[in-house]
């Protein structure tokens, strides 16, 4: 070959790659298995930096490297992926991807795919909790995720008023994008900041060692994707109702009950309430409180804003949301009502090939705003008052009533701040980390998978509180001088201000390496780390009366001036930590994982601060067998996976340094919230000067160490026909040992202490999970899913040491219920009917007072001695905690509308109606709520009820004054119930070609909206709390919009 034609060969070699290196333009079209265009699937080079997204008839341009691969994207669809060859027109068609067995699930410190998951971890995206409507996204995974149960207490704006647990063992540990941090920082995220949550629920929860007894929650936020810029904004604006809230009854018949009650006396009554009395209420001369509508307004809004710009290139990525709550409560005063904003910063960049530096920042500030009393106070206090006093001393409503009304207490005073005062709870937090990851496969090949990873923390709240107590006066008419009384309301008196600073920090380091490679079918993950964690907190407060009512301290008065802080808020803790996890799996069939953490606490005493924690959990993936998969009939099963898993795992939750001796001071009394102004803390005088006593603390015991949980669970998991059916299955047991408890022992005077505190109780935990699934598309538009779960726990305690002593064998098992003893079960009098006549009362063989009226209540003879008394008690129902939790969420979508519904309930469990809901409770018509007038009664209001020839009306409860016992089944219902818990149709408007990066959904979404129980007058969740007068839920009707482009 001469010189000529190596230069023409040369130059055609160059002129390839010269063309090759500028690339082509490359355009196509994306479509969806329907033939359907893809708008917004994101088409890009492989491994490259070049990127577009379809427009809105799913065509693409691209400039590409004319060999280059080109990868095609979309959420909920398989990737797909062609080479270009030179091509210039390429077009591609997705497939649904409802096979979520790639998926990545968020696990203790680090990420498996779901496939390969060997514990019991569930998973829920933040898109599907956020379908549920709540300003608290604890309540938004009530029925989301099996094993987890949610109970709403309250819907008081900022209260976060929850019980939260993982197969009923207790309030789980909390991690925050890696950051172990508490449940109140959870409660106040913005929802639409989370990605997605994973819950830890067996072994797999041991890596965090000392506070993983109870399960662990990992939420994940948002993160910023490569791309172009992406704004959003989601805004909400709701109504709230209140439900679930017992009613007075009118004037006329709270006086016939009182004086049904006045009447019911063996030995003769009369009445209280006269008939001109009526006739007062009937021609105006007296004036009745509706104390229902004078304090509880219909509705109440509530409004949401947030806002995020989302983007990046190849090298740093970012997420920026801001968010806006606003709730106002039920008082019509308008003065409960609660502020939130959220800040949140997550941002990522390598700053050098393989090394990477994180910081994510997410701000809260928040303040709840309430009237002096509390709302539990106020709906006593109206409770009791009843309607037959005016809440104004006069008719145009300017002067506060107190002739009449029970302790002179007014409700409208108490729940207005401008007259009795305010308390205002501010609280802002600063959560941040920032993490520093190298990849040092970047640097040889040998080290692919290799990575290293820093991570620092630090996290400050601080409580800013101020309550103020304002005295003000009441008025009451006086006839004679047909003039208004003036007096001061003795408890309001002298005006007070408190002001509270509490603070809280934590500082925390991590550093670990990590490995994670395949060989042929072996694959190999790793990872070993060390962790430290510090916690103090701080606090103090100041109070004083007030010279005049203005709320600031330097208006204060010498006279019930303190300045102390709450012992229980300064604290400091220390926790180190090394922890490891190693994870093999041969051809994605046989999997095994063992991991430990080696876990130190400074609450314990030298030489039993360290805890090991071991687990190891097995995995056979049936499906991915050869001679399964050549079954013909099998051959639909997408995955049959058997699990199971082992491990001990501890907790020091309730520890606070017991091998240290010590005091308490100074010594406090049942009010020292309130600066002992009606209750004095003890103390003693020397020459003029009162100083405070000290109370000894328990004997200290150096022997005191963490409590452990010895977990065991079962389960499997099946996938068939593309997700077109599916179930999870687990059996799960939890043994705890070394919880901590006093005896019961009382020691003598002289040693000045009670006992100590010991690793002494013990407890078992144990049930079944179910979780059903159904995925189906039907024509080319129409596609559904459909997830039911169940849940069925028991608990036993084995051990109780501060239990007894005991008088004989049927004393204790009368009254020991937790030694040895399956919990869920209530002791009690089971009903035997009713009186109906006086035929059946005077045939009575049974002992009975001689006071027995038709309609009263009949109870069994249980052990059978003919009389009624606690030996008659006997298991009888359930307990108040349900045994069996259960929800089924729909959402479906056609074309532009999307549809989503959840259900949830519980079973198995029942409660006693506490004494307000079972008996008139309170004086001057006070306590007579509606219910109490469905009751036997005679037909003629006048007549003698002791009288054998009085004829009867049957009702619901006895004659007025004849109340059940509390603890029968004549006062004990079912706490069964199923709830429309959230139900949303929403529709997202076509694209528009002018602008076809905007993406516009409207919604309207309902909360709380339907219960279907037989608990009466409360809520079944909530149905003893504070007597049943807490604070009722909302049922809520939320309309909003979504925008992004």
């Amino acid at each position: 070959m001469n010189i000529k034609s190596l230069l023409f060969i040369s130059a055609l070699v160059m002129s390839s790659a010269a063309a090759q290196a500028q690339g082509i333009m490359v355009k196509g079209k994306v479509v969806d298995q329907h033939n359907e265009p893809v708008i917004g699937a994101t088409v890009g080079v492989d491994k490259g930096k070049a990127k577009t997204v379809t427009d809105i008839d799913g065509n693409f341009t691209l400039q590409v490297p004319a060999n280059a691969q080109i990868v095609v994207n979309y959420i909920g669809m398989k990737p797909a992926t062609q080479s270009v060859g030179g091509r210039r027109e390429l077009n591609f068609v997705l497939q649904d991807d409802v096979n979520q067995l790639q998926d990545v699930v968020v696990v203790g410190y680090g990420t498996q795919k779901r496939g390969s998951i060997t514990g019991s971890v569930a998973a829920v995206k933040g898109d599907e909790m956020v379908r549920t409507k709540n300003e608290n996204p604890q309540n938004m995974l009530t029925g989301r995720v099996a094993g987890v149960r949610v109970w709403q207490k309250s819907s008081e704006p900022g209260s976060y008023n929850n019980n939260f647990d993982v197969r009923g063992m207790g309030t789980p540990l909390v991690i925050i994008d890696g950051v172990p941090r508490d449940m109140s920082d959870f409660q106040r995220m913005n929802a639409d900041d989370i990605q997605d949550i994973s819950v830890l629920k067996d072994a797999s929860a041991s890596i965090y060692g000392l506070r993983s007894a109870n399960g662990v929650v990992l939420v994940t936020t948002k993160k910023g994707q490569a791309g172009q810029t992406k704004f959003s904004y989601n805004g909400s604006y709701t109504i709230q109702s209140p439900k679930s809230m017992p009613k007075l009854l009118d004037a006329y018949k709270t006086m016939t009950l009182y004086n049904e009650r006045n009447l019911n006396n063996v030995n003769g009554g009369s009445k209280i309430y006269t008939d001109e009395m009526f006739d007062e209420f009937r021609n105006g001369t007296r004036r009745e409180t509706d104390w229902n509508n004078l304090i509880f307004a219909k509705t109440s809004p509530q409004t949401n804003h947030n806002i995020t710009v989302s983007g990046g290139n190849d090298k740093t990525q970012y997420f920026v949301s801001f968010g806006a709550l606003y709730q106002e409560g039920f008082f019509k005063s308008g003065d409960l009502n609660y502020h939130k904003y959220n800040i949140t910063s997550n941002l990522t960049t390598e700053v050098y090939r393989g090394l990477k530096l994180s910081l994510n920042i997410n701000a809260m500030t928040d303040k709840q705003n309430n009237p002096y009393c509390t709302s539990t106070d106020i709906i006593r206090n109206y409770w009791r008052q009843g309607v037959l006093f005016p809440a104004y001393a006069d008719e145009a409503g300017t002067m506060l009533n107190y002739d009449g009304l029970d302790l002179e207490e007014n409700t409208v005073a108490k729940m207005t701040a401008d007259i009795s005062g305010y308390r205002r709870y501010k609280q802002s937090q600063v959560l941040t980390s920032g993490i520093v990851e190298y990849d040092f496969g970047t640097l040889f090949n040998v080290l692919k998978g290799l990575k290293a990873k820093v991570m620092f923390s630090y996290d400050y709240h601080l409580n800013n509180n101020t309550i103020y107590r304002k005295q003000y006066y009441q008025y009451a008419y006086d006839p004679a001088t047909q003039t208004y009384k003036q007096k001061l309301y003795a408890s309001s008196a002298p005006s007070n201000l408190r002001r509270e600073h509490y603070d809280t920090q934590q500082f925390l380091s991590q550093y670990t390496l990590s490995y994670n490679r395949d060989f042929g079918p072996h694959s190999i993950a790793a990872v070993v780390g060390m962790e430290t964690q510090r916690r103090t907190g701080d606090n103090f407060y100041a109070m004083r009366n007030l010279a005049f009512s203005s709320p600031y301290l330097f208006n204060g008065v010498e006279e019930g001036q303190v300045a102390n802080s709450v012992t229980g808020g300064i604290y400091s803790a220390n926790y180190n930590a090394f922890i490891g996890r190693l994870n093999y799996s041969f051809a994605q069939r046989y999997l095994i994982e063992g991991q430990f953490r080696y876990d130190g606490s400074s609450k314990f005493a030298k030489g039993h601060r360290w805890g090991f924690f071991p687990s190891v959990s097995l995995g056979w993936v049936v499906s991915e067998e050869p001679w399964f998969k050549k079954i013909e009939f099998l051959k639909g099963v997408d995955q049959l996976k058997l699990r199971a898993s082992y491990g001990e795992m501890g907790d020091d939750s309730g520890a606070n340094y017991d091998w240290v001796a010590g005091y308490t001071y100074p010594s406090t009394s049942g009010n020292s919230e309130k600066g002992y102004y009606n209750q004095y803390a003890p103390g003693f005088i020397f020459g003029s000067q009162f100083v405070y006593a000290a109370t000894p603390m328990a004997i200290p015991n150096e022997l005191i160490s963490w409590y452990k949980a010895k977990t065991f669970n079962v389960g499997v998991d099946f996938d068939t026909n593309n997700k077109l059916f599916g179930f999870s299955l687990d059996y799960f047991s939890r043994k705890m040992t070394g919880l901590y408890e006093y005896r019961t022992s009382v020691f003598p005077t002289v040693i000045g202490a009670k006992p100590p505190r010991e690793n002494a109780n013990s407890s078992r935990n144990f049930g079944m999970e179910l979780e059903l699934r159904h995925h189906n598309r039907i024509g080319r538009n129409f596609v559904y899913n459909v997830k039911g779960i169940v849940t069925i726990t028991r608990q036993k305690y084995l051990t109780a040491i501060q239990n007894g002593p005991y008088a004989n064998a049927y004393d204790q098992w009368r009254n020991d219920h937790l030694n040895n003893r399956y919990q869920g079960v209530q002791f009690g009098y089971e009903g035997n009917g009713r009186y109906q006549n006086w035929d059946e009362i005077w045939n009575e063989t049974l002992y009975h007072e001689k006071d027995l009226l038709p309609g009263d209540y009949k109870y069994l003879d249980w052990n059978g001695d003919g009389e009624i008394n606690s030996q008659d008690e006997h298991p009888y129902a359930f307990d108040q905690t349900p045994w069996m939790n259960y929800s089924l969420s729909i959402d479906c979508a056609y074309k532009g509308f999307d549809f989503s519904m959840l259900w949830q309930g519980s079973a198995l469990g029942s409660m006693s109606y506490e004494e307000p809901l079972y008996s008139i409770w309170g004086q001057n018509g006070g306590g007579a709520l509606e219910q109490y007038w469905d009751r036997w009664h005679p037909a003629d209001e006048n007549a003698d009820p002791y009288d054998p020839n009085t004829k009867w009306v049957k009702g619901y409860y006895a004659y007025t004054g004849h109340y059940p016992s509390a603890n029968s089944t004549f006062n004990r219902v079912s706490t069964a119930y199923l709830r429309l818990k959230q139900i949303e149709l929403g529709y997202t408007l076509p694209k528009w070609k002018a602008f076809p990066s905007l993406n516009l959904r409207v919604y309207a979404n309902a909360y709380n909206l339907l219960t279907i129980t037989g608990v009466k007058f409360v809520d079944p969740e909530h149905p003893s709390d504070d007597l049943g007068r807490l604070y009722p839920l909302n049922r809520t009707y939320t309309f909003g919009v979504q925008v992004s482009f």
